[in-house]
């Protein structure tokens, strides 16, 4: 595991259209993409800035936001949750972490079926992302003030992650 350079208080890389395809070129069996729009919208939607602040802050919940975009709508001929998850290890490792070794697939597979079913809130993601790609997160987010979502004082509104 690599705790990432960047500031706790950093906004976090987004990674961008040519990377995410990069990312997915890989996935077993080629997939072709039927629906252009929806990495599109998940570059997008992780990126977004509003009034001149990121929506969606730190590498954890840009990486959220991808994988709930990608895994809940329709993009490929096959392969959805594979390429989702390439995509998200992608975000991830462009803000300088990486997913540890010791997390189980079933872990993985557990989550996203939550995501693909009633879906669950994107700091609930990100709080599992963090927990498979930083070493005392808890003790850092104690120390920062934070609670275990990454948000200040409990809000939970899901647009922080440290």
């Amino acid at each position: 595991m690599t705790r990432s350079a960047r500031s706790p208080h950093s906004p976090g890389l987004a990674i961008d259209f040519p990377a995410l395809l990069q990312a997915t070129a890989d996935i077993p069996g080629s997939p072709a993409i039927d629906d252009y729009g929806v990495p599109l919208a998940a570059i997008h939607r992780h990126g977004a800035n509003m009034l001149n602040q990121d929506v969606y802050w730190g590498a954890h919940l840009k990486a959220a936001a991808v994988l709930d975009t990608l895994l809940r709508h329709p993009w490929l001929e096959h392969s959805q949750a594979d390429a989702a998850w390439a995509a998200t290890r992608a975000v991830l490792t462009i803000n300088g972490l990486s997913v540890a070794q010791d997390v189980k697939g079933s872990e993985v597979l557990a989550l996203m079926r939550d995501i693909a079913g009633p879906g669950v809130p994107l700091r609930h993601i990100a709080r599992a992302l963090r927990a498979w790609t930083s070493e005392g997160a808890a003790e850092a987010d104690a120390e920062a003030g934070t609670d275990a979502d990454g948000t200040a004082d409990g809000a939970g509104n899901g647009t922080a992650d440290g």
